[in-house]
């Protein structure tokens, strides 16, 4: 009997089905025996992983299933499940070795947003599955935050409720500078009047907070610290089991030093929301700091292969570094910041750190030229500041010998400055 086809009316999803999702079923691509149940099981993982996204509304499985892609456009499988993402896949296998193919629509407009293809041997499907699984499915939150995010820029702040009014501030980092800090302060302190008692936006405002000291983008560190502590306990005071709430109190922690609560919490959010690339990657970073071992550096590592398009994506080749210099690996190190200063060359904090590499390392005229490079961006940073962020920042070094000694290296590289306006 010929599958009924559904009908191809159009209406476009509800706001509040604006940031919603359905997996449809994986087509299978060939005709070996058992493929079906291969694509229908990873169909289910995806769904199942999906939905532990905060916020995201996920359609049900059995809904899903009703609706085969093909069977009619995009926009009407949106408009059918109410939902403006569609996750579609295939599975194909060739000889010993089968091929995922994994992509994200936008329903509104018709438009694929993301894709991703993984090849593996078919002997290991099943060792690997549980991997696949959550490293598409954290790509794919990461996209669909990015998607959702640039989707609100076009909307006029008023018309935004608090939480797309933090998607709309989190986008701003893809080119993070003291400029898109201050915009994110203002974007979340707005959330804030709309709704002062949702816990996600307290805890995004301390997480801002702490790094607007850690970057030199405030002028009062000790206040906005008390702030940020605040602002982090409301939050958990009000949503203690949001993993996005988790989050932040480990990022927050992080920031003000302290490496075991931030794991604490880091791992409390992983167990939430496992799709969370930013909180794997800051737990690698930490995790790194307190045992001195290569598994928080992995961790960081597999953060950036699953979410490149990551808002945070630049900062994580940051801590990459930190990670590096705590192993006793100084040239890695400075590939690290590198690649920081590459994916976003704005951004203060990565030319100091990667100078310090540099003078440490005895590339004294390549820490000068980084110096110099800093200066053009933000000519107000002195040394003075750079001793203080060493002082407060102890886990950005390996050991205590390895922080003086970057200090040291930095205030020679920095004598030969030219004076500040000349």
């Amino acid at each position: 009997m010929p599958r009924r086809r559904l009908p191809v009316c159009y209406q476009a999803p509800s706001l509040e089905d604006e940031f919603a999702v359905a997996v449809l079923p994986f087509r299978r691509q060939s005709i070996a025996e058992g493929d079906g149940f291969l694509a229908d099981g990873l169909t289910r993982d995806l769904t199942m992983l999906l939905s532990r996204v905060p916020r995201l509304r996920v359609a049900a499985y059995s809904s899903a299933q009703t609706v085969r892609e093909g069977d009619i456009r995009a926009p009407a499988i949106s408009s059918r499940l109410d939902v403006r993402y569609l996750v579609s896949g295939s599975l194909a296998r060739q000889g010993e070795n089968f091929q995922l193919r994994v992509a994200l629509m936008d329903g509104v407009d018709d438009a694929q947003l993301w894709a991703q293809r993984i090849d593996a041997r078919l002997d290991q499907f099943f060792s690997v599955q549980d991997r696949i699984v959550l490293d598409v499915s954290t790509s794919l939150s990461s996209a669909l935050h990015l998607s959702h995010a640039a989707a609100l820029q076009q909307r006029r702040p008023f018309q935004l409720n608090a939480y797309e009014l933090v998607q709309r501030a989190e986008a701003l980092r893809l080119h993070y500078n003291r400029e898109a800090a201050q915009e994110i302060v203002g974007l979340l302190e707005q959330a804030l009047e709309i709704d002062p008692n949702d816990g996600a936006v307290h805890a995004a405002l301390a997480v801002q907070h702490t790094q607007n000291v850690t970057s030199k983008f405030c002028d009062a560190p000790a206040e906005t610290f008390s702030l940020a502590k605040r602002h982090i306990d409301t939050g958990l005071a009000l949503s203690p089991h949001d993993p996005d709430v988790l989050a932040a109190a480990g990022i927050t922690a992080t920031m003000m030093g302290n490496a075991r609560l931030a794991v604490r919490h880091l791992r409390a959010a992983m167990e939430q929301d496992p799709n969370n690339a930013h909180t794997l990657a800051v737990l690698g970073w930490q995790q790194c700091w307190l045992t001195g071992g290569e598994e928080g550096l992995r961790m960081i590592k597999t953060a950036e292969e699953r979410a490149p398009n990551h808002p945070r994506f630049s900062v994580w080749a940051h801590y990459r570094g930190h990670c590096e210099i705590r192993l006793g690996h100084v040239e890695q190190a400075i590939h690290a910041y590198r690649d920081g200063e590459q994916r976003n060359p704005g951004y203060s904090l990565n030319l100091v750190t990667l100078a310090a590499a540099q003078a440490v390392a005895g590339q004294t005229e390549e820490a000068r030229a980084t110096l110099m490079r800093l200066r053009a961006i933000a000519p107000d940073y002195t040394l003075q500041d750079y001793n203080s962020l060493a002082r407060r920042m102890v886990y950005w070094f390996g050991d205590e010998i390895t922080r003086r000694a970057m200090i040291s290296a930095m205030a020679e590289v920095w004598q030969t400055l030219p004076p500040a306006g000349a």
